[in-house]
């Protein structure tokens, strides 16, 4: 498993521990982080592009469920 996949999934298990962000999901990141250093700091010391590559993709993969989200509480799908 890359250091970027260990992340991806870290992150992903440090978001579910939560029931509801508030009106204020920003006022989180900083708690969040606070939870992935090692992860971060491993995937820092590996300066893979490959690893950058798979970041770039799941940051894409984020975007479109939230457009995608928006539009369905909007009603518009």
């Amino acid at each position: 498993m890359t250091a970027a996949t260990r992340l991806i999934k870290k992150l992903d298990k440090a978001l579910a521990n939560y029931d509801s962000f508030g009106d204020n999901p920003g006022a989180h990141v900083e708690e969040v982080l606070g939870k992935l250093e090692k992860s971060l700091y491993n995937l820092r010391s590996k300066s893979n592009p490959d690893h950058m590559a798979m970041i770039y993709v799941e940051r894409d993969r984020a975007m479109i469920k939230q457009v995608i989200l928006n539009r369905v509480m909007a009603g518009d799908l």
